[in-house]
């Protein structure tokens, strides 16, 4: 597992969390955070953590995250997060 957080702006950060791992078919990028998506069915995976994640970057830190990977080469999500969440209302 590698890490890395680079300042992008003077209100932003980046963090990169790669791995060396099997990779994700390319079909599969686009629906990896989709609630329910697996390829584990019936294997222990329920398909919401990464949904989850999703969710909590996007909405409750106000930031974005997406993946790259390539069959054999492992994955990169990349995350851009404000140094300052925004106020959640209720």
């Amino acid at each position: 597992m590698l890490f890395n957080a680079t300042w992008i702006s003077t209100d932003r950060v980046q963090v990169k969390f790669s791995d060396n791992g099997a990779g994700i078919l390319a079909d599969n990028l686009k629906r990896i955070f989709d609630p329910f998506f697996t390829t584990k069915l019936g294997r222990g995976g329920s398909g919401l953590g990464l949904n989850i994640s999703y969710n909590i970057v996007t909405s409750l830190l106000g930031g974005n995250i997406n993946v790259e990977s390539e069959i054999g080469q492992g994955a990169t999500f990349i995350i851009e997060l404000p140094l300052k969440a925004p106020v959640q209302r209720e």
